[in-house]
């Protein structure tokens, strides 16, 4: 029997379910780019300079990442109901410790904290997914939630800035603290882990971890994929989330709160896009010929963003449009992922794809910070905002391009086009 055939199911209730889990992402998506909207603040009360920011930022993406092939795992042994409301009220914990740092130390830990608990969120509705839904719906419901994690992500640009100017940062992150706990709570009213004990996935026997694990390292076309996943998100993380709003401020001498609806383009351009591609790869059956046009995108309208001089700040919708069509790409190297893994370790393959997509933020947040820092002549940040050239901006944003040329190289020579076939339904694919 199907589960959504068995007596105890409710349709009704399996997409409250599943909205309550998309919730979470959307929230933990806010939470991720909130740091863009409130840099300059941030920079001025905790009396750190850009590249403590960004190592600060950063914090985020390293427990992130670090959790993705642990959650699966523990999503397998505990379910959704427990785990989902644990991992909203770690995110409660730390947004509340952010809104009262004073220290980079402090505030730091708290981002920690604050993507522990949001690693939990993308692979919260995927298992939602696949033990409350027929198993035909598990693609459509995984690319709208891929589309619901760029709303949260545009709810935590314009509205967020907004609000940082007329309350100041520190009571917007407390908000967003008590707006955790009522989240937290309906979670735990509501969510179950499947329809019926007999659902349970427990009485399937899993692979052994190592083995999994192994299996996954071994396959030279895993690495492929996640490095061109890595190179096709990594701007967004560095830009989108932290730096983006200082960039185009400088550039274009604008507002805060105007800055963010520029970076609005980038969400909006990743919640179109990511159903797009879906169905484009799909329609003609390539995987790799939609990567390759991406990168040439995330190219081109990185370049001319950062390098041409001169342009108008309405261009800055448009080239940010291109920058999020080009990252969503990325939800592609899932399916490459899909195609060319056994089923026996395709859900630690996909954990390492995205560890991969998110590792971006842990490296290049940092990074760009400790450049801006390095070559950075304004006056001491402890005193006033930092003030930095559109020189300075260049040397550290170019890593934006250099990922685009490198996913470019990835896509086209490295990687194996499976024509929306998996491999191991052809033969038993070894490398």
């Amino acid at each position: 029997m199907n589960i959504h055939e068995h007596p105890n199911y409710s349709l009704a209730k399996a997409i409250g379910i599943y909205v309550l889990a998309v919730l979470f992402l959307l929230y933990e998506m806010g939470l991720q780019v909130s740091p863009s909207v409130m840099a300059f603040p941030l920079i001025r009360d905790l009396n750190i300079d850009s590249a403590e920011l960004g190592l600060m930022a950063g914090c985020y993406f390293y427990s992130y990442s670090i959790m993705q092939l642990p959650a699966g795992l523990l999503f397998d042994r505990f379910g959704a109901r427990l785990l989902i409301t644990f991992a909203v009220l770690v995110c409660v914990i730390g947004t509340f410790f952010f809104g009262s740092a004073h220290s980079l130390l402090w505030a730091s830990l708290s981002r920690f904290l604050i993507g522990f608990g949001s690693a939990f969120a993308f692979t919260g509705v995927l298992v939602v997914s696949a033990f409350w839904f027929h198993p035909h719906h598990f693609a459509l419901l995984a690319g709208l939630a891929q589309f619901f994690a760029a709303i949260g992500a545009l709810g935590g640009a314009f509205p967020l800035a907004l609000s940082v100017g007329f309350f100041g940062w520190r009571k917007v992150v407390i908000f967003l603290g008590f707006t955790g706990i009522v989240l937290s709570f309906l979670v735990w009213l509501i969510v179950r882990d499947y329809p019926a004990e007999k659902c349970s996935p427990s009485l399937v026997k899993t692979p052994k971890i190592m083995e999994s694990i192994k299996g996954v390292f071994k396959k030279s076309q895993n690495w492929w994929s996640a490095l061109s996943a890595f190179t096709a998100w990594g701007p967004i993380t560095l830009f989108a989330a932290l730096w983006g709003g200082p960039f185009l401020i400088t550039k274009f001498n604008v507002s805060n709160e105007v800055a963010s609806t520029s970076l609005s383009a980038i969400w909006i351009g990743v919640a179109l896009g990511s159903p797009f591609f879906g169905w484009l790869s799909g329609r003609i059956k390539r995987r790799v010929a939609p990567l390759i046009a991406a990168a040439i995108l995330g190219f081109v309208s990185t370049f001319i963003l950062i390098y041409i001089p001169g342009i108008p700040f309405w261009s800055s919708y448009v080239l940010l449009f291109g920058l999020g069509l080009a990252a969503c790409s990325q939800i592609l190297t899932f399916a490459v992922i899909k195609d060319t893994n056994k089923p026996s370790i395709l859900a630690t393959a996909m954990g390492f794809n995205n560890m991969a997509v998110v590792l971006g933020g842990a490296i290049f947040q940092p990074l760009v910070g400790m450049i801006l820092n390095w070559s950075s002549k304004s006056t001491p940040i402890s005193q006033q905002n930092p003030v930095y050239t559109m020189h300075e901006f260049r040397n550290a944003l170019i890593i934006m391009p250099i990922c685009y040329l490198i996913c470019f190289i990835v896509t086209t020579f490295f990687l194996k086009e499976t024509h929306c076939q998996p491999i191991y339904l052809k033969r038993d694919a070894v490398d």
